[in-house]
């Protein structure tokens, strides 16, 4: 399986926006898309319309079992989450290996091998997110135009670094997407410029208000025409290789 992390630690950077839009592109292309959302707060689970009731994700996880999946379409599936899956940031702490749960998980997870994972990390630093990134063989950092977004980043980039060094050598940082950019406001192009500096920038997405609602309605499957859909199927072909 090719395992991508979708991360920043800074919330409001339409990080799980992002998520989506690249599961449901993946998936119309022919596909096979997993996601798994990794968030407590499991936005990306209501982006689709689902609940996890069972508080399955979490459960997969302090039991060493495997995923949950449910259905979307016909190439595209989801792990859901819940707030319970916020316990196991405290949890997992005192447990030994705690970083490969989610990698032991997905391991014992029944999926076809040519399934591309989305992980939509949550908006933090702690035990959830240093699982995706442990799991991942890419990452994609996803920014917002503004100035502590920046420092973000710079945080985000050591944390990867030592998660390379210390834990998962194969982690590939694949770059950045600058989302709700205004093509007009001279603060995204300051931002694309630093950002570059750090990471390759795969794109940048326009703001895009049909996409905002249909992600906060979660009817996300049913949108069919959005200028920033169009701008994240150009994100795509900027890693496509990486799914070969």
């Amino acid at each position: 399986m090719k395992i991508i992390a979708i991360t920043n630690q800074k919330g409001g950077t339409a990080k799980t926006t992002t998520a989506a839009a690249l599961g449901v592109l993946l998936a119309r292309s022919g596909t096979r898309t997993h996601l798994v959302d990794m968030d407590p707060q499991a936005s990306l689970t209501r982006a689709f319309g689902l609940e996890d009731e069972t508080d399955g994700l979490y459960h997969s996880l302090t039991d060493r079992a495997g995923l949950p999946v449910r259905t979307l379409s016909q190439d595209l599936t989801m792990t859901p989450s819940s707030i319970e899956l916020g316990r196991a940031e405290t949890e997992l702490l005192s447990e030994t290996g705690r970083e490969y749960f989610l990698k032991t998980s997905l391991e014992k997870t029944a999926m076809p091998n040519d399934t591309v994972v989305l992980l939509d990390c949550p908006p933090s630093l702690g035990v959830l997110s240093v699982n995706c990134l442990t799991t991942a063989g890419g990452m994609i950092a996803v920014i917002q135009p503004g100035g502590f977004e920046l420092h973000a980043l710079a945080h985000l980039h050591v944390t990867a670094r030592a998660i390379q060094e210390r834990v998962n050598p194969d982690l590939r940082i694949l770059g950045a997407v600058i989302t709700n950019a205004h093509r007009r406001r001279k603060i995204t192009d300051q931002v694309r410029l630093e950002v570059g500096r750090v990471y390759p920038v795969l794109g940048t997405i326009r703001a895009d208000a049909r996409l905002l609602y249909a992600t906060t309605a979660g009817t996300i499957l049913r949108l069919s025409t959005s200028k920033a859909l169009d701008d994240y199927a150009k994100v795509i072909q900027q890693f496509r290789s990486v799914l070969l």
